[in-house]
């Protein structure tokens, strides 16, 4: 088969979005952007138990400016581990009403069982998982706020 010049040019472009984009295709979830302590990030939305179960296991890295937004219907207490995911992240935990309450921090990959558990302490309404070393970063304190853009 024969490639056209046209395909040529275009083609090493169509690749080169296809990468950058490849990290937050995940699932196939949705994504939108929130914007945290002045900086915007690009986050995946899990909002369904299956979504949130899934989270960001069998992943190969979290790009910096990425996330996953846990999304619960209901303020509850939560549960987190970091079982099959390759890299380390932050888990941000948030009321009701998006201010932050705490985090936990520098979250290691766990590839085998039993794998440590991460509880809210309280119940919560959303949990964002970044990047580790992005609280820190952000010099996030309690109380600070996301909102979506």
């Amino acid at each position: 088969m024969r490639i056209s010049g046209v395909w040529l040019k275009t083609l090493p472009g169509i690749l080169a979005t296809t990468l950058l984009l490849a990290p937050l295709a995940g699932q196939g979830l949705e994504t939108t952007s929130v914007i945290l302590a002045g900086e915007q990030f690009q986050v995946e939305l899990a909002v369904s138990r299956a979504e949130r179960q899934q989270g960001l296991m069998h992943r190969d890295r979290l790009p910096a400016g990425t996330g996953m937004l846990f999304i619960y219907a209901t303020p509850q207490p939560t549960r987190f581990w970091n079982k099959n995911v390759r890299f380390s992240i932050d888990i941000l935990y948030f009321d009701e009403n998006q201010a932050f309450l705490r985090a936990d921090t520098h979250v290691p990959p766990c590839p085998e069982s039993p794998c440590p558990v991460y509880q809210s302490g309280q119940p919560v309404k959303y949990v964002l998982e970044l990047p580790a070393g992005s609280r820190e970063r952000l010099e996030l304190q309690p109380g600070q706020g996301f909102t979506f853009r």
